[in-house]
């Protein structure tokens, strides 16, 4: 802790977006810019992926700019805070999309589970993690849309039934593309016995 405060006083740290000096890693003009969204065919997106929420997503998935997962998990919080038609308190637990181990050994961190954290530590709703992604598929948002239902297809399996049989469940995801993802993952908490699954990303991607 102190080491990095002396590296504040050093290199006095940036808004992550828009690199303005300022203690948050997103400043209050960076989150002013962003505009929630309604549900979309029952998937529940805060936001669309474009300025800020595409910059700061990409920085913490791809540059490990891990101090945006608290602002980004809080606009997550807001948003299903007051998102229509949706209450956490009909939720029983959440299920972050996994990654493949071998490129969570890669990144070194699920960027979905850093945002589960903030959620469930607010609405005070368990994490379960036994949701696994057994094929280390191509990134979906690099395909082509007719390929990536069969690129995400089988990609999941669940590890312990019991761990959501009949339990109300809240999938999280990062981004929502042709919802092939949270498609395939859904059926498979399904088919382990969740007595329903609702999805909810943090952004979608609109030209989808």
């Amino acid at each position: 802790m102190w080491f990095e405060q002396f590296l504040d006083l050093i290199f006095p740290p940036n808004c992550e977006v828009c690199r303005t000096r300022h203690p948050a890693a997103l400043c209050p003009d960076c989150y002013s810019q962003i505009k929630f969204m309604r549900p979309q065919m029952g998937v529940y997106s805060a936001a669309a992926y474009q300025g800020v929420v595409k910059e700061a997503i990409t920085r913490l998935k791809f540059h490990g700019r891990k101090r945006l997962a608290e602002p980004l998990g809080i606009l997550f919080v807001r948003y299903l805070s007051q998102a229509p038609d949706f209450s956490m308190k009909e939720i029983d637990c959440l299920a972050p999309v996994p990654l493949h181990p071998r490129r969570l050994r890669q990144r070194g961190f699920n960027q979905v589970e850093l945002l589960a954290e903030v959620v469930s530590k607010y609405f005070e709703v368990p994490i379960i993690k036994t949701l696994q992604r057994v094929k280390n598929t191509h990134p979906q948002f690099d395909l082509p849309k007719e390929q990536r239902k069969e690129n995400i297809k089988n990609a999941f399996r669940v590890r312990h039934d019991q761990a959501v049989a009949n339990k109300r469940v809240l999938l999280l995801d990062d981004i929502y593309t042709t919802g092939a993802t949270i498609g395939e993952s859904g059926r498979v908490l399904l088919e382990a016995g969740a007595k329903n699954v609702a999805v909810a990303t943090l952004a979608r991607a609109i030209e989808n």
